[in-house]
């Protein structure tokens, strides 16, 4: 048994894409095509809506695994603020 059989697959799947998205904002903020905290908010928050709407749920499903999606990224999203010295609006 693997693990995407055991949570099953569309769980795996936004873990899957919860790392890959970290790794993604990780490698633009490195190549300085994302410097602003609010451009990475806004990049990740219309990633996850896009992917989000990928699996045609009912709205309130959908909130559901945004906020699921959220909790995966937002421990390493603020290890990443930590670690980068990104500029802040006000």
């Amino acid at each position: 048994m693997q693990l995407k059989d055991y949570i099953g697959k569309q769980n795996f799947h936004m873990i899957n894409f919860a790392m890959s998205l970290i790794k993604e904002v990780d490698s633009k903020v490195q190549n300085r095509s994302l410097y602003y905290k609010n451009q990475i908010i806004h990049y990740i928050d219309q990633q996850v809506n896009q992917f989000v709407r990928h699996f045609h749920e009912k709205e309130s499903l959908q909130a559901i695994y945004k906020a699921e999606i959220y909790l995966i990224i937002n421990p390493k999203l603020t290890k990443l603020f930590n670690d980068y010295k990104l500029f802040t609006c006000i």
